[in-house]
């Protein structure tokens, strides 16, 4: 960040246009935080905690983690480059 300021503008508006395109949809349609704040862990694959949630709330489906992991690899592939991810791929 403090070395190229540019970069670091870009990577936020990257990162910011992935959660707005893929994760925001998903608050809209009634996943309350928890289930997202799970579902970007699975995603990324740095928890083995998977996407469930315990009532009242609604889990994401785990069949949506791989479409959204390839959507998050293709705007932010930093935050997937070898060894910066621990757990699943």
């Amino acid at each position: 960040m403090h070395a190229d300021p540019a970069a670091a503008l870009a990577f936020e508006a990257r990162l910011r246009a992935f959660l707005d395109a893929h994760v925001a949809p998903l608050g809209r349609a009634g996943y309350a935080d928890p289930a997202l704040d799970k579902t970007l862990a699975a995603i990324g694959g740095w928890a083995p905690v998977g996407t469930r949630v315990r009532w009242p709330h609604r889990s994401v489906p785990e069949e949506a983690v791989p479409a959204l992991r390839a959507a998050a690899e293709a705007a932010v592939p930093e935050l997937f480059a070898a060894g910066s991810v621990s757990g699943p791929a």
